[in-house]
């Protein structure tokens, strides 16, 4: 049998949860809780979204199972957990818990979401993801066992609060209303100083064409990705792709690299632009860049094909566009600079050097 679970008391719960969590208010058995920890102790980020959704449901209603991942599960106390994960549990992750569970946007679409609840027979790697699922199951089972749903959703949050927040921000009283030229130059020298396996760079080229897309009024969407996955799907193309309103059409495809780079690197990254049916790519490199290639060369080779390839380096990319951008506020920046960190998963080291660049800035 089926039961509701309502989106508007559970995120209530969820707020009352966290707010007894800051004072590590609850008492669940030993064993639960260790298990939970150790749940939180991998890298595995769906079977943490997971885990906070299913006790929240458990929490707001008795009866829910946590083990359901989908309302057409074969188990009493079934539920639509992909709704209540995308609807409540997501938005206030990415807030109140400032991404610390990775700031997925949905995170119920990832294969060990897909099943219609949990379960051994699941597909899953050995090793490590098979033993957290393994966890992942007998806590939920210990929580229908206990009934003890509030007390499990207060741990799994003492849990999460006690994570690193994956936000960048910053004190107000330090800003004026907008950030100068000057500052924003500073802030992208400042991002670049560590290349964090290139990850600052790609950051710093969105956070750039963000402000030109401001500038241009056009509503131009900037979308950055994961390194080293450029082309990974339909909607990527290169390391930062700009689209038109329409979040399709491309506009500008630019590539990254902030390390030595060859032919091959330039044609590969060519190719996945012409491939999705664009004709030009700007290629940024940063301070560590050195090309092993005759840049004027291939440029002029791929002008001969009709395809419009241009070379430049962060600093004078970051000259010119910031020579032209229009005002910005400090929470502008910020927020910019917090979207990109998600969107290309950034690695906990070059979120605390982003920072650290804020705090200085």
């Amino acid at each position: 049998m089926n039961v509701n679970v309502d989106s508007g008391q559970a995120s209530q719960i969820l707020k009352d949860a966290t707010i007894a969590a800051q004072d590590g208010a609850y008492r669940v058995p030993q064993d639960m809780e260790t298990k939970i920890a150790q749940i939180f102790g991998h890298t595995h980020l769906t079977y943490k979204y997971i885990l906070l959704t299913g006790m929240l449901a458990k929490a707001t209603n008795h009866e829910a199972n946590p083990l359901v991942l989908q309302a057409g599960a074969p188990l009493e106390g079934a539920f639509d957990a992909r709704s209540l994960c995308h609807g409540v549990v997501v938005p206030f992750e990415q807030n109140a818990l400032e991404k610390r569970l990775g700031g997925s946007n949905e995170p119920f679409l990832n294969k060990p979401a897909r099943y219609t609840h949990l379960s051994m027979d699941n597909a899953v790697r050995r090793g490590k993801d098979r033993k957290t699922l393994e966890r992942l199951i007998e806590v939920f089972e210990l929580v229908n066992e206990h009934q003890n749903g509030d007390q499990a959703l207060v741990c799994v949050l003492t849990h999460i609060l006690a994570m690193k927040s994956r936000v960048v921000t910053f004190d107000e009283a330090r800003f004026g209303k907008y950030v100068s030229k000057a500052r924003l130059q500073n802030l992208i020298r400042a991002l670049l100083s560590k290349s964090c396996e290139g990850e600052t760079l790609a950051l710093s080229v969105a956070l750039l064409f963000e402000l030109m897309a401001k500038g241009s009024g056009a509503g131009l969407v900037v979308s950055s990705h994961p390194a080293n996955q450029s082309g990974a799907s339909s909607k990527e193309v290169a390391d930062v792709d700009v689209f038109e309103a329409d979040g399709k059409t491309p506009r500008h495809c630019a590539e990254a690299k902030d390390k030595p780079f060859a032919r091959t690197d330039v044609d590969h990254a060519a190719s996945k632009v012409a491939e999705a049916g664009h004709s030009g790519l700007i290629f940024i490199y940063g301070p560590n860049a050195k090309p092993e290639t005759d840049m004027n060369a291939l440029v002029e080779e791929y002008e001969a094909k009709g395809f419009d390839l241009t070379f430049v380096s962060a600093q004078a990319f970051a000259e010119g566009v910031v020579s032209l951008a229009p005002s910005v506020t400090p929470i502008e920046v910020v927020d910019l600079l917090n979207k990109h960190l998600a969107l290309t998963r950034a690695k906990e080291v070059t979120i605390e050097h982003c920072k650290e660049v804020i705090d200085k800035m």
